[in-house]
């Protein structure tokens, strides 16, 4: 699992920050700590998420791309999953997530934009969207 993490700081740039960004991945997600010595393989599919997230920061990104990250996982992991993406966002980092899991994303991010077959429907504050009636039947499930 740690060739994972190394393998994200490729960059020259990344390679000289890897102690420190290692550091950073690790004070994010413990459990990569805990488990540096196991294959990648072997983690649950919501370590695997971490794993994958941590390696991108490995890199030092200025944009973090999330293509349906909890997609696969448990209703438990997922929770945990929206959790460290929020964490990530903590640290200043920019994130754009393209997610199907509406009620949870909304919670988590500034402005979202709602598509339907290919084409947005609608866009704005996310806090703005989660109130609109259609966006609540629609996608919330209320």
């Amino acid at each position: 699992m740690a060739d994972n993490l190394r393998m994200g700081a490729f960059l020259p740039a990344a390679r000289r920050r890897y102690a420190e960004s290692l550091e950073r991945v690790f004070g994010l997600f413990p459990v990569l700590a805990e488990r540096r010595a196991q294959r990648a393989g072997s983690l649950s599919g919501g370590e695997q998420q971490m794993l994958a997230v941590g390696r991108a920061l490995m890199s030092c990104p200025r944009l973090i791309l999330l293509d349906e990250p909890s997609m696969g996982l448990a209703p438990v992991m997922v929770l945990r999953l929206f959790d460290l993406i929020q964490r990530v966002r903590a640290e200043g980092y920019t994130i754009l997530v393209v997610e199907q899991n509406v009620r949870q994303v909304l919670k988590i991010v500034d402005r979202a934009y709602l598509l339907e077959v290919g084409r947005i429907r609608t866009e704005g504050a996310a806090s703005a969207l989660a109130q609109e009636d259609f966006v609540r039947k629609a996608y919330v499930g209320l």
